[in-house]
Parts: C-alpha cells; structure tokens; sequence
C-alpha cells in the first residue's frame, strides 16, 4: 500500500514536470514563428489559457488543441492590447526622462504623479494575461478590470509578488531551469493567485446579489 502510494504521488510529480516543461517549449516555439515580436503576446495568452484550466482543475485537457486555438484566435486583439500597453509604457518612461530636466516643486510633483502611474501600470500588468483568459470584455475594460482586481486584492497581489521572487531566486541558484520550465512556472505564479482573486471577487458580487435580493 505504502509503496503503491508513493509510485502513484511520484507518476504524478513527474507528469506534472513534464506538463510545466511541455508549455514552456509551446511557448518558445510559438513565440518564435510570430517573429518573437508578434508572437510573444499571442504565445502568453496561449499558456496562460491552458494554466488557467489546471487552475480550474482541469488538468486532463488536450493541451495542444487549447494552446493552439487560444493562439489563433486571440492573435491580433491580444497585440492591439500589447500596442496600448506599450504605448502607455513609452510615456511613462518619457515622463521620467523629462525629470531630469526639472528641478524643485516641479520636479516632486511629476516624481509622485509617475510613481503612482508605474505602480498602477505594473499591478495592471500583473493581472492582465490572467484576466484576459478568464473574462470576455472589450480591450480597454481588460486593462481597468485587471487593475481593480489587483488593487482590490492586496494578498493576491502580495502572494504573485512573493511566488515571483521565489522563483527568481530558484532559477539564480539552478539556472539549467531557465530553458524548460521559466516562463510556465512564472505564468502559473500569476495565475494561481489571481485565480483566488477573481474567486474572492465572485463570491463578494454572489452576496451582493443576495443580499439585495433579500432587501427587495
């Protein structure tokens, strides 16, 4: 019995090595045939579409045939939203060149009003491929429900945080990791706790419904 259960826990252990290992090769290859510049987003969202079902526990599907559809489909909406982030990138990266050239009041003002627009912009960054995958919303709602989500949920946030250091550093002391399992197991790092998110935010409009319903 005992060594019937270790060989089942270890089969699993291994399967799910080669899952993490399976994607991230899915990803370097379909990133690679879009030019890495058109690819990498539609190649993100792929891979985040197939964690998001193990995070739903489904862990059976054809991981293939889900990656695949994924990238086809979402290729040309999720490079627009690329396009919008970058662009908003770019200015917050000018607005601070631009402070070097400032100095005094000024220079404060403009320092606190881009630290406070880096800071949303990267929680919205966090959380945009993961609400991408689980919501179905215009462009422009996926960049503001992904920060609300973020903002909302300050251990979920913390959590991605945490998990994302975690993995930097396991990947600095075992750094053969990189090529076969760095951007799953980073992309399973948001989407695991963002999926507690979105969980929290369900359950919170489920009372919300409840309890209108009651006072009505």
């Amino acid at each position: 019995m005992n060594v019937s259960w270790m060989s089942s826990k270890f089969y699993r252990t291994c399967e799910w090595i080669w899952r993490f290992a399976y994607v991230n090769l899915l990803w370097l290859f379909a990133t690679l045939a879009g030019l890495v510049v058109f690819g990498i987003l539609p190649a993100t969202v792929a891979m985040f579409a197939v964690l998001r079902k193990w995070v739903m526990k489904e862990p059976d599907i054809s991981v293939i045939r889900t990656f695949l559809s994924t990238y086809k489909n979402e290729f040309i909406k999720i490079n627009v939203l690329g396009l919008i982030f970058a662009g908003i990138g770019y200015v917050i990266y000018f607005n601070f060149l631009y402070l070097s050239t400032l100095s005094g009041f000024m220079h404060t003002v403009l320092l606190v009003g881009v630290g406070i627009a880096t800071v949303i912009y990267l929680i919205t960054l966090f959380f945009i491929f993961p609400v991408y995958v689980h919501y179905d919303y215009k462009l422009v709602q996926y960049v503001k429900v992904a920060f609300i989500i973020g903002l909302v949920n300050p251990l979920a946030l913390i959590t991605l945080l945490a998990s994302l250091l975690l993995l930097l550093y396991l990947f600095y002391l075992v750094p053969g990791l990189i090529p076969f399992f760095s951007i799953s197991m980073i992309g399973m790092a948001i989407m695991w706790p963002a999926s507690m998110a979105f969980s929290r935010v369900e359950q919170k409009k489920e009372k919300i419904i409840q309890k209108n319903s009651i006072l009505a």
